[in-house]
């Protein structure tokens, strides 16, 4: 009985599975559709119940992020994108297209210079996913492994075969630094994107018009430091603070 019992489930979820599946194909054909006919606000509809059922995919992101685009709802837009570039960063279509909607967001908010070795470590981190680092350096170990084995064996004789062994095993300890590195940003440090047209920035959690320190637009990207109901505490790239209502802000 109890064997019955666990098959049955088994095709249960199977049967749920298999329904949940048709009507997600269903509902990307409609949008991609939707998409063709230029019924953008259908397209976004679709797009977004997917969302609302747990899938994540780059390519649901992009079409997402054109949809609003062609919309002009610059600040889902800029969301969608960057939500897309989570999963390929180095994605040639997302990173063009989030630049062309950036050329429309209101705010040009100038990042304070950093020394240039910073600036280029930062650029090598984003150009990779965590699953990208691990595997790298991992490939990186097993290489220098076996390149050690086959010196140990006499099997490799090349010149400098230690330097190009020691060289692996370096770069497979600095990617795994650069892994741990964006496994704690992403596990301490949460951004968003505005997405309201006009966003008041409070020198406390509370409106009122004396303490207004400045205004964001749609389409700002910024760090979200601690919230409260309602509200939340941001930080933007140029380093300045103030609370904001949180549903103007769509959280990565």
């Amino acid at each position: 009985m109890l064997m019955h019992k666990w098959i049955s489930v088994f095709i249960i979820n199977v049967v749920l599975l298999t329904a949940q599946q048709a009507e997600i194909d269903s509902l990307f054909m409609q949008a991609n559709q939707a998409m063709d006919e230029q019924s953008y606000r259908q397209a976004v509809i679709n797009y977004e119940k997917i969302l609302q059922m747990g899938i994540d995919h780059p390519d649901l992101y992009y079409n997402l992020g054109n949809a609003y685009y062609r919309m002009g709802i610059y600040g889902q837009a800029v969301w969608a994108y960057e939500k897309g570039l989570q999963f390929t960063p180095r994605d040639p279509d997302l990173n063009f297209n989030l630049d062309l909607t950036n050329t429309r967001v209101r705010d040009r908010i100038e990042v304070p210079e950093t020394f240039f070795l910073l600036e280029f470590y930062r650029s090598i981190k984003n150009m990779f996913t965590i699953q990208d680092a691990i595997f790298l350096g991992a490939l990186f170990l097993v290489i220098s492994a076996l390149l050690f084995g086959l010196e140990k064996m006499k099997w490799l004789r090349i010149p400098f075969s230690s330097r190009i062994i020691g060289s692996f095993i370096i770069l497979s300890v600095l990617v795994h630094g650069i892994t741990l590195d964006k496994y704690l940003a992403l596990s301490e440090v949460h951004e968003g994107i505005v997405v309201f047209r006009e966003v008041e920035a409070f020198s406390a959690p509370f409106r009122r018009e004396d303490a207004v320190l400045f205004r964001i637009h749609e389409g700002v990207k910024l760090e979200i430091k601690q919230k409260q109901p309602e509200w939340i505490e941001i930080v933007l790239l140029d380093g300045k603070k103030g609370w904001i209502q949180s549903k103007s802000v769509r959280e990565l």
